[in-house]
């Protein structure tokens, strides 16, 4: 190939990847785990979360149900 068809490629790949190197892309790649990780742990902690407003609301039921007899 003639230097003239090499630059023209050459010019194509570096607009392609819009000059990003392989260390760039590895940082995008950890950055999109973290995320997702850090997503996945939130959600966990509101369901957590939300179990244990469950279990909270039916102990006040029960208390509530147990001073309702208590007042009869």
């Amino acid at each position: 190939m003639s230097s003239v068809k090499l630059k023209i490629i050459n010019r194509k790949v570096k607009m392609q990847t819009k000059n990003k190197t392989l260390a760039d892309e590895m940082f995008e790649h950890a950055n999109i785990i973290n995320n997702a990780s850090r997503t996945a742990n939130l959600y966990g902690k509101l369901f957590a979360l939300q179990e244990m407003q469950i279990y909270v609301l039916s102990e006040i039921k029960k208390v509530k149900e147990q001073l309702e007899r208590e007042d009869k």
